[in-house]
């Protein structure tokens, strides 16, 4: 809603969404985990409101297993899926109510985006 609000058609909307759509999925954490991303790239990982959203499922559904999973690459005895979720993606079980604060506040900013651009902003040419 908010690309609708801000751009002057579909077509633009459409583009401008599916490029941003895609940079989201990209540095989501979830295809690169947030380790293996580049170090001058980590800051789009910490702006993109999709990778928020994942370390908030991941570590609020898997945070506490402590369940064993067999045939890890790289590991000599089984890890816990706790243990795989830290050291592979990063995840911090303890980091859950800064991921919910952050979530609003995207929530929030979007919001308020979409009422300004749908306000202040007036594209239609006489």
């Amino acid at each position: 809603m908010m690309a609708v609000a801000i751009t002057p058609n579909q077509q633009v909307t459409a583009v401008f969404a599916g490029a941003f759509y895609g940079l989201f999925n990209l540095f989501s954490g979830f295809l690169i985990p947030r380790p293996r991303i580049p170090k001058w790239w980590v800051w789009y990982y910490w702006i993109c409101p999709v990778a928020w959203t994942v370390y908030g499922l991941i570590v609020s559904q898997y945070g506490d297993v402590e369940d064993t999973i067999k045939l890890v690459p790289g590991t000599m005895e089984d890890p816990t899926i706790k243990w795989y979720i830290q050291n592979h993606y990063g995840y911090d079980p303890s980091f859950m109510s800064s991921i919910a604060a952050v979530l609003v506040g995207f929530t929030v900013f979007f919001a308020f985006m979409f009422a300004f651009g749908i306000k202040m902003l007036n594209f239609q040419q006489r």
